[in-house]
């Protein structure tokens, strides 16, 4: 008897979440059992093929019982099934909760965990605008990730970090949850160009969107303090925020750091590559994330990294040969002297190779 396989990822749609998403769809390729039919639920923006006669992708737009990523969750899928009476065997979710329908009659049911933010111990407020998804990540997902860590047979994710927080919060999980770190391709160095024109003779580099617990504020304030304070004017931070960021704009003109702030936009994958070639150190305040992929990438290049003095980024990290300074994710002051210091070292090493 044939055996249905479905995957729930109708969210991966950018970011991360699409990386895993495409990875896990080249492995399906060549990996799916014959005996099996996979229903893949998929993003527009995935790279699937119809490679394989067993493999049947329906995106978003091709699914009429697609709404939006809550209404498939809470009835869209179940009503897709029952519509083409089609029900899955086993159930593959890879966007942190199984969607509403599927308690029963599913043999086995795997889950892909990805959302982070429930489990780190900062409070969110509903009354405030740029806090109220974060409070409903906080004190409502939860529990739909809860509710599915119960269910599953099995857990896969990123980090030893996120393991063991899901067993700490939940009490159960440990023998069913598997580390899989993401798959991080080697990086040619050689295929990408220094950029030409940038300003500073001591680069910083963040990569990163404008939400609250990116963090950028503990960067405007170190720049204020190493620029304004004292009077270093050729260290310049590159961030991938344009002027449409009004917190970044107000930060700027705030602390006059105009000539040592530079906002260059959203970066394609090629672009980013670009940065890291051209730039003197990473830095990564970050609050929050499932993984933290630039302190990855930025190690391929060789770049000294300042990053929050996080147990889960000293897990990704690792042992790297370059410089690492771990900084408190509050404090301006600590940050700036780290860039000065990572500054004075790097000028030191630029004088003794001679260059």
């Amino acid at each position: 008897m044939t055996r249905i396989v479905m995957v729930n990822a109708t969210s991966l749609a950018s970011g991360g979440g699409l990386t895993i998403l495409n990875q896990y769809l080249d492995n399906l390729v060549t990996r799916a059992e014959d005996e099996a039919v996979y229903y893949i639920f998929v993003p527009d923006t995935c790279k699937s093929s119809n490679k394989r006669e067993n493999i049947i992708y329906i995106r978003n737009t091709d699914n009429k019982f697609y709404k939006s990523r809550n209404h498939w969750n809470l009835r869209g899928m179940r009503k897709w099934c029952k519509s083409n009476k089609i029900w899955p065997d086993e159930l593959y979710s890879m966007q942190n909760y199984f969607p509403f329908g599927f308690e029963r009659d599913v043999k086995f049911k795997t889950l892909y965990l990805q959302q982070s933010i429930p489990f780190f111990e900062y409070e969110w407020s509903f009354l405030k605008k740029d806090e109220r998804i974060l409070w409903f990540y906080k004190n409502i997902y939860y529990y739909l990730i809860k509710k599915s860590v119960e269910e599953a047979d099995k857990i896969i994710v990123q980090t030893e970090w996120l393991k063991n927080r899901i067993v700490d919060n939940f009490g159960y999980g440990k023998d069913k949850i598997v580390v899989e770190r993401p798959i991080i391709n080697i990086i040619d160095i050689e295929a990408y160009q220094f950029i030409d024109g940038l300003k500073g003779k001591f680069r910083l580099f963040y990569p990163a969107s404008d939400v609250l617990y990116k963090n950028h504020e503990v960067l405007y304030k170190a720049m204020d303090i190493v620029v304004n304070h004292f009077k270093i004017d050729d260290v310049v931070l590159y961030l991938t925020l344009d002027q449409s960021s009004m917190t970044a704009v107000r930060f700027i003109e705030k602390f006059r750091l105009a000539n040592n702030v530079v906002l260059i936009g959203k970066l394609n994958y090629q672009q980013v590559m670009d940065y890291y070639k051209s730039v003197s150190a990473l830095v990564f305040p970050s609050k929050i994330e499932t993984f933290g992929l630039p302190l990855v990438e930025a190690q391929q290049f060789k770049l000294p990294i300042i990053a929050s003095d996080m147990e889960l980024y000293r897990e990704v990290i690792g042992d790297y040969d370059a410089r690492v300074m771990y900084c408190s994710s509050a404090s301006g002051e600590v940050w700036a002297r780290a860039i000065m210091e990572l500054r004075q070292y790097a000028h030191i090493n630029f004088v003794r190779n001679g260059v």
